[in-house]
């Protein structure tokens, strides 16, 4: 089965101050998951959204997130919901959320905030069915401004 990139731009993007205890440094956390849009009627042209976020510490709420649009076509009719573990899949996911980061940096830079070293190739994609762990991948300890 052959997947084709037709088209890929920006869905979204909200962020707020993050909110640090007064002298404490936090880490940051970065969780990332790909959903589908039904596809077409004929089943070969499909929607992907990667919807990405940061966080604080060890809390559930994040201060940022946003999502990347992904358009796509495969070869023959498939549901992409079946073929989550295809490296296709996971590259869209790894390039969203590179994509995304990218403009969540550009609006830290010009809020007067820290920007977030982030490399989308060290991201862990999780295989589909293993157990839920809390969400973000810790992308190691980034000293935040307290708020």
């Amino acid at each position: 089965m052959q997947f084709d990139l037709s088209r890929d731009f920006l869905d979204g993007i909200v962020m707020q101050h993050p909110q640090v205890k007064s002298g404490q440094e936090a880490q940051i956390r970065a969780g990332g998951q790909l959903h589908f849009m039904p596809s077409s009627t004929d089943g070969t042209m499909h929607t992907a959204v990667v919807s990405f976020a940061l966080f604080i510490g060890e809390g559930d709420q994040p201060f940022a997130r946003g999502g990347w649009r992904f358009l796509f076509t495969s070869d023959e009719k498939v549901d992409p919901r079946e073929h989550q573990n295809d490296p296709f899949m996971a590259q869209l996911l790894v390039v969203g959320a590179g994509k995304v980061m990218v403009q969540m940096n550009n609006l830290l830079m010009h809020a007067g905030l820290p920007m977030i070293p982030f490399d989308p190739t060290q991201m862990a994609v999780r295989p589909q069915g293993q157990a839920q762990t809390p969400p973000g991948v810790p992308l190691g300890a980034v000293p935040a401004k307290p708020a």
